[in-house]
Parts: structure tokens; C-alpha cells; sequence
């Protein structure tokens, strides 16, 4: 007889914990089963006598419990019992390819599916004991080390020392979550979003303050202890903050052999939301030096040798632009990134010998193109001769600094150019004709889930419409209707929802709130007022509706839990392949009419189905075809949705997993300048990967303003570059915004940080303008460039008062003369 790719899968399962699980497995019900659950384990294992057996008693046997508790399942491993869930029973019995993936025993079920290893780090024994235990029942994995592998690491507390697993963690950009995510997660039974449980910036640190710290130490001190740090005394401190070396605090805590550092050093750990090591510019100064961000600071290093020059720091990769700009303040100098500025003296590269650059500077001026190095050694005090450094060969091209701007923006209007008319509907609501009377309203007739809601419908026809209403008012909501398509009549009258056909939507909505048959049928069925936004097909969708292309499909639903959620989720996703037009398969579809097989979640995939599929050459797709089907108004091709099925595993589940903990910009609408994304290519492709709901760019404060306008219902974050900020005066923008769009804008080291850590940082902590900022006084006359040092605007309005006085004094003589 020949054996089936799952029966040779699980003849060779071994758990890592040494205990070999050999077919049938022999299973040991316990008492504690409810009767009904336990006579349907017994249906499925007398249908699959090759997998398992049932026994009368414990010895030999898998014990089977329908819960975990920690002292119970404690006790049973004492005694050398073997321990499984009920949940995995049930899930094996259906899917006997699911023994391959057992790490170890005890075993409640397989909830954790992502494929790297946990790594539990800094909490006490007992504390770690359960976490362990948890990370064992729910099928991780765990190791000792924060290596490659490591998808988590466990911690309760950070650590400053180089060799911590902490530390570690962040050089690996590996996520840092607490204890309570292992909690969660077994509580919901299902991963959970990892952005709550994510470890604070300075959690359990021992912080004591010097009295006499430079900055704002109060703010520091309430910063530090909101993010987690412990004020302690000095003999109890882990790290003592101290202005410079000349405090007696420093020496003694250097002879105590305790870590010091700098305000600075605290600042940063704020910032980016992470326990820095305390090492190079975040030691702590000499006497004389002051640390910080703080104007005092910024003049202490600023020397005038550079004072006339304009640097074009705009070719220069991200990395040695940041260091570019900071000698440029060292030194006094102005700097920019307008290649089209009349006033540049200098254009900074990371030379390419032999090659030649097109920059869109003139080349038929006094500019020095020259390497970077010469702006460095300018900083060490003294102006550096441009003839000694490597100079740069250029070719003028006034265009060449737009072509990436150009090229996104033609990309753009060839994503969005399908007229949608090959997706004609097969069926539509007739269109009612416009009403010119006033909406009538149709009062609740008994209690239900709208009660006290009024909600709008629009665009359908009578008939349609007298249903809508009664359905409405029959469950406790009052109807707005009679205004055919006039959705105007809607917006002057105060509604909740309005009720309308599926696609395309009303492009004049404004603020009312669009929603589908889909939606109104939802909350009915399971008494829950849903959001709009809870499934794509609850709003109306922007193409006509259903698709041609996808009339004749036969689409199967598969890969989901057998629980309430997921059948609620079944229903959601045959409601969505019905409103494209498509139809749901039965369990009375023949296999050869069957055309598509959608996979919610690819680990809950039979292996036979698999096969089926492989074998009649069914596209085997993810759940995401079918959202981009709706998405964008007509058929995808299935070839970048397929789930390839090897060895009993899923590249899909693959993917999904990998991105378990990256989904971190989900809700957010990141607004890239394209001057910026010129500069710093990659902040795309980070956006993308942290899941964000929406990627565009622009390239004026026109386009920025549309796109603002434009309701998505996420919050928007602008990232652009303080020298563009500046320059375009985007703080035009937030004259009807308010503080909330001020924290909008953000440098773009806010995205590179947040996609390090795989969190989403504090806005504030990276923005753009800050209440100083946008209430600064504008220079009435001259050029205006991206950042002017301190130390050069006093000298400047000394220079200009003393010009004042002498052009005075000129004057009183000329009178005394003249008279």
C-alpha cells in the first residue's frame, strides 16, 4: 500500500524533548473533558485508527487535558507523564501533518507559529519558570542565546552591560517584549499585537542624579522615571548622571565601579526608546565641554571659520550626511540641500575617482565639488586648504536632481489608470432617481443593536430601499431615506452610518460615514455595532461591483480554527468572494469545478487538500488575493499569492510569520518627501515592511496639502528633513492643524529607528517643529538655508547693530561738517 506524504510527515515526528511519538498515538482522556467534547475526540480517533488510540488508563499514554494548569501540569511531569492539550488532539485528528511540528511536551497547542525562538533574559526564577512554561505549551521554541534564530527576546528589565542578551537583542534589531506578552497570548489563545507589551526604554534601571546636571534635570528625572528607571541613592544606583569629569560624583562613582554618564547619554535613550550603552559622544565630557542639544551647547563647539560658506550637502549618502551636518555647525557654516541655491560655495561628496557625477550646481562658478573629508578637518578648528582634498568630477545637468521625483510620479499615475471598464457589474441596483423633497425619517418600530442610531441610505431602489428600512427600524434604528442618490440630503441631517450599494462609493461623501448591506447584516447576526473599517468589504468599494473577470471562479475557504472567531471570519471571507462576484464552494462542489482554494492561515492547511490542489493544478492562494481583488477593482494574478506546499510545510506560513512583529505601521500613513527618499532610498522600502497603511510621496507643500486632505481615517506622518522643512516653510501647514499635525512632521532618523527596533518610536521625540520653532521670527530680507548656528545670528545682529551706530555717528559728523 502506498503511504500518503502525511503519513510518511508524521512516521518520523520525534518532539525535541527526547520523548518519541510513534502512530497511533495512544491517548488518555481525562475526567475533566466535558462529555460532549470527549464523544467527538472519540468519533475522530475511531474514523482514524492510524493515527491514535484510545486507552483506559494513564500508563503508556498521552494524557489529554482540556486546560493547563501551572501546579497540575507541574505534578504530571514529575511523574514522567507525557501532556497534550485537547485543542491539539482535536487539531491533529484533522490534519495528522501537525505532529511534525511539536517542539516539545507538554504541549497544549500549536498558538505560537512564528518559526524563530524565544530568548527569556533578566527575571527571577519563578518568573522565568512561567514564561517558559507558557512559551512550551503554546509550541515555541526558546535558546539561550540571542542569536540568529531569535524572533523575541523575554525580558523583565534592560541591561547597560555590552555582553547582556539585551544588548545583544538590539544589535540584532531583535523585538524586546516583557513577560506580559507570553501572557496575552495564552489568555487569547491566538498571537497578539506585540506593540503593547513591548519592554520600556529603561525598565528597572537604578538611576541617581547629580544636583548639579546640565539641562533641564527635573525633566530628565520625570522622563527617566515614566520610561521605566528607579530614582535611587547614590550606593544603589546602576548609573550615576553627572555633568562632567570634575564632579566629585564622577570620581567617586568610577572608584565605586559604577557606570556614569553624561545628560546627553539619557536624552538619546529617551529619544529612541532603548538603554544605549553608555560609550563615544555619550561618555561623559571634560570640563568646558557641554553635552546636549541645548543652544549653550551647540555654541560651545561652534567656531566662525566657515561662516561664509554655503555647503550642498544634497549628494551625500545618508550616512555621511548626518556626519556632515554636524561638522557644518562646528564650523559655522550654512548648509542646504536646494542644488539650484545661487549663494552655494561647496558641493560635498564621498568622492568616486574616475567617475563623473551629474549634479544640477553650476559648474561655471567659483563652487569647490570636493570630498567631505575637507569639511572635517575644518571642524578640528581650522580652515583646511580645498586644494589638499580630492575634488569631485561633475557634469552640469539642471534636470538631473528630479528624475526620482519624475519617475515616482509616472509610476504612481500608472498604478491608478485602470478605468475599471473590462469590471462592468453583472448586477447592479437599479438607480433611483435624484430627490428634491425632504428626507423622510422612519422611526424605530422595537429595541435591537441600532438602538438610539439613525442611519442614511442611498442609492438604492424603492424596493430595495422599503426592505433596508424595515430591516433597520425592526432592530431598533431609525432610517434617514427617500433621497435616491442625492447623498447631500444626508449631509446637512445628523446620522451615524449610511447605508449604501457595494461600489463604487460616492466620491462627494465628506464626513458621512459609508457602510454596506454587509455591514448592517454583520451586527445583526452577532449583536455587535462593528466598525467600518473591521473588514474591507464593510465599506463600499471605489470600482464597480462584482467583477466579470472573476464570475466563473468556484472559490473554497480553508485554513481556519474551528471556533466561534474563525467561523465568524469564514463568513466574512464568503460574503467577500460573493460580493466580487464569485461563488463559495459547498461541501457538495465537485473537485473539477472547483477553481481557487484561499488559505486563511497556511499551518491549518490538510495535507490532502494540498495534494488536490498540486494534483488538479488548483491555484492555492492567500487570503490577501482576495483582498486585492477588492482593493483594486479587478482580478489579480494568482502567481504572487500562491502558498507552495514542501515537506509538509508552507513557504506562506513562512512569510506570515516573518512578519509576525513588523506590523508596526499598520494603521499610519507615512507622506515621504521626495527630497528626503533622493537622500535616504531605503525609508521606502522600511515603510512598506513595517506594514504601513498607505506609502506615498510629494514633492511641493501643494501635494503634501492634497494628500493631507485626502480621508483614509489613519494618522499621518510626514518625514522630511529639517532643511526642507525650513526651506519649503511647511510650518504653513500647521496654521489649521494644531499640535497634533506639529508631531505629524518628523525627521526621517524617526522611521530608520522605528524599523531597527521593529516598534513604532514617540513622534515628539523626532519632530520637526517644536513650539520654539514655528513661533521663531523669520529673517526679513537675505537667503534663508536649512539650519544658521546660534553663535553666527548673535554676531550677525552685533554686526548689524554696530553698523547701525557708525552709519549714525557718520551722519552727526557730516552735520557737524556741513554746518
Amino acid at each position: 500500500m502506498k503511504r500518503s506524504a502525511s503519513d510518511a510527515l508524521v512516521a518520523t515526528a520525534e518532539p525535541k524533548s527526547g520523548q518519541q511519538l510513534r502512530l497511533p498515538l495512544l491517548l488518555f482522556l481525562s475526567p475533566r473533558i466535558p462529555v460532549d467534547q470527549a464523544a467527538d475526540v472519540r468519533v475522530l480517533v475511531a474514523s482514524k485508527p492510524q493515527y491514535a488510540s484510545l486507552s483506559d488508563s494513564e500508563e503508556g499514554a498521552l494524557l489529554v487535558l482540556p486546560d493547563f494548569q501551572q501546579e497540575e501540569v507541574a505534578a504530571l511531569e514529575k511523574r514522567k507523564k507525557r501532556v497534550v492539550g485537547l485543542p491539539f488532539v482535536q487539531r491533529f485528528l484533522q490534519d495528522p501533518g501537525l505532529l511534525s511540528k511539536v517542539p516539545a511536551l507538554p504541549l497544549f497547542d500549536l498558538i505560537y507559529r512564528c518559526p524563530g525562538a524565544l530568548c527569556f533574559s533578566a527575571m527571577e526564577p519563578r518568573q522565568r519558570a512561567r514564561s517558559q512554561s507558557l512559551a512550551k505549551w503554546m509550541g515555541a521554541r526558546y535558546t539561550q542565546d540571542a542569536g540568529p534564530g531569535t524572533e523575541l527576546l523575554v525580558a523583565a528589565r534592560v541591561s547597560i552591560h555590552p555582553d547582556s542578551k539585551y544588548q545583544e537583542a538590539l544589535a540584532r534589531r531583535i523585538p524586546i517584549v516583557k513577560p506580559s506578552y507570553l501572557e496575552a497570548v495564552w489568555e487569547a489563545k491566538h498571537l497578539v499585537d506585540v506593540q503593547a507589551h513591548h519592554l520600556l526604554p529603561l525598565a528597572g534601571l537604578a538611576i541617581c542624579f547629580d544636583a548639579d546636571c546640565s539641562g533641564d534635570g527635573e525633566g530628565l528625572k520625570n522622563g527617566a522615571i515614566a520610561s521605566g528607571a528607579q530614582v535611587m541613592p547614590f550606593d544603589q544606583a546602576e548609573v550615576v548622571i553627572v555633568s562632567d569629569t570634575s564632579r566629585p560624583l564622577y570620581k567617586e562613582a568610577r572608584r565605586r565601579g559604577q557606570q556614569v554618564a553624561p545628560p546627553k547619554w539619557l536624552e538619546r535613550c529617551l529619544q529612541i526608546r532603548c538603554t544605549l550603552q553608555i560609550s563615544g559622544d555619550l561618555e561623559v565630557p571634560q570640563p568646558g565641554i557641554v553635552c546636549g542639544n541645548s543652544p549653550a551647547s551647540v555654541e560651545a563647539q561652534t567656531t566662525m571659520v566657515l561662516a561664509s560658506s554655503v555647503l550642498c550637502l544634497l549628494y551625500l549618502d545618508p550616512g555621511s550626511r548626518e556626519s556632515a551636518r554636524a561638522w557644518a555647525w562646528r564650523c559655522g557654516a550654512w548648509t542646504t540641500l536646494n542644488a539650484f541655491d545661487a549663494a552655494i560655495t561647496h558641493v560635498l561628496f564621498n568622492v568616486l575617482p574616475g567617475t563623473s557625477v551629474q549634479v544640477s550646481v553650476p559648474v561655471d562658478k567659483d563652487i569647490y565639488f570636493l570630498d567631505v573629508s575637507w569639511l572635517e578637518a575644518c571642524a578640528s578648528g581650522k580652515r583646511a586648504s580645498e586644494g589638499d582634498f580630492p575634488r569631485q568630477q561633475v557634469v552640469y545637468n539642471p534636470a538631473s536632481d528630479m528624475q526620482n521625483g519624475m519617475k515616482e510620479n509616472s509610476r504612481g499615475l500608472r498604478k491608478v489608470r485602470s478605468t475599471g471598464a473590462e469590471d462592468l457589474p453583472l448586477m447592479r441596483p437599479a438607480p433611483a432617481p435624484l430627490a428634491d423633497a425632504e428626507p423622510h425619517i422612519t422611526l424605530a418600530s422595537s429595541e435591537g443593536i441600532f438602538g438610539g442610531m439613525v442611519l442614511g441610505i442611498l442609492g438604492w431602489n424603492p424596493g430595495e430601499e422599503a426592505k433596508l428600512v424595515d430591516r433597520i427600524c425592526k432592530n431598533g434604528g431609525s432610517a434617514l431615506h427617500g433621497i435616491g442618490n442625492n447623498i447631500n440630503g444626508l449631509k446637512t441631517r445628523r446620522i451615524d452610518m449610511c447605508v449604501c450599494p457595494n461600489g463604487p462609493a460616492p466620491s462627494d461623501a465628506g464626513s458621512v460615514v459609508l457602510v454596506t448591506t454587509q455591514w448592517l447584516e454583520a451586527c445583526i447576526s452577532e449583536k455587535a455595532i462593528h466598525s467600518s473599517s473591521d473588514f474591507p468589504h464593510f465599506e463600499p468599494a471605489k470600482h464597480p461591483l462584482p467583477l466579470s473577470s472573476m464570475s466563473n471562479f468556484v472559490i473554497r475557504i480553508t485554513g481556519l480554527e474551528q471556533d466561534r472567531k474563525s467561523t465568524r471570519e469564514r463568513w466574512r471571507l464568503e460574503e467577500l468572494v460573493k460580493v466580487l462576484g464569485a461563488k463559495v464552494a459547498q461541501q457538495s462542489t465537485r473537485k473539477s469545478e472547483l477553481t481557487h482554494i484561499v488559505c486563511a492561515e497556511a499551518s491549518l492547511l490538510e495535507a490532502r487538500l494540498a495534494e488536490m490542489a498540486t494534483k488538479r493544478q488548483v491555484p492555492l492562494v492567500s487570503v490577501q488575493w482576495l483582498l486585492d481583488c477588492f482593493r483594486y477593482g479587478e482580478h489579480q494574478k494568482e502567481d504572487k499569492y500562491t502558498i507552495s506546499t514542501s515537506s509538509g510545510s508552507t513557504s506562506a506560513s513562512n512569510e506570515a510569520a516573518a512578519t509576525c512583529f513588523t506590523a508596526v505601521l499598520n494603521k499610519c500613513d507615512i507622506l515621504l518627501s521626495n527630497s528626503t527618499l533622493s537622500v535616504e532610498p531605503d525609508l521606502l522600502r522600511m515603510a512598506k515592511e513595517l506594514a504601513a497603511a498607505r506609502v506615498q510621496t510629494w514633492k511641493s507643500i501643494d501635494e503634501l496639502r492634497t494628500l493631507l486632505r485626502s480621508p483614509h481615517g489613519n494618522q499621518a506622518v510626514i518625514v522630511v528633513d529639517k532643511d526642507e522643512a525650513r526651506r519649503e516653510r511647511l510650518e504653513r501647514l500647521l496654521d489649521g492643524g494644531g499640535t497634533k499635525l506639529e508631531h505629524s512632521f518628523v525627521q526621517p532618523s524617526w522611521l530608520s529607528e522605528t524599523y531597527s527596533q521593529r516598534r513604532r518610536l514617540p513622534l515628539e521625540s523626532f519632530a520637526v517643529f517644536t513650539a520654539e520653532s514655528t513661533q521663531e521670527p523669520r529673517p526679513t530680507q537675505g537667503a534663508s538655508y536649512a539650519w544658521q548656528p546660534a553663535e553666527l545670528k548673535r554676531l550677525e545682529e552685533v554686526s548689524e547693530q554696530s553698523r547701525r551706530e557708525m552709519e549714525s555717528k557718520g551722519l552727526s559728523r557730516l552735520a557737524k561738517l556741513g554746518s
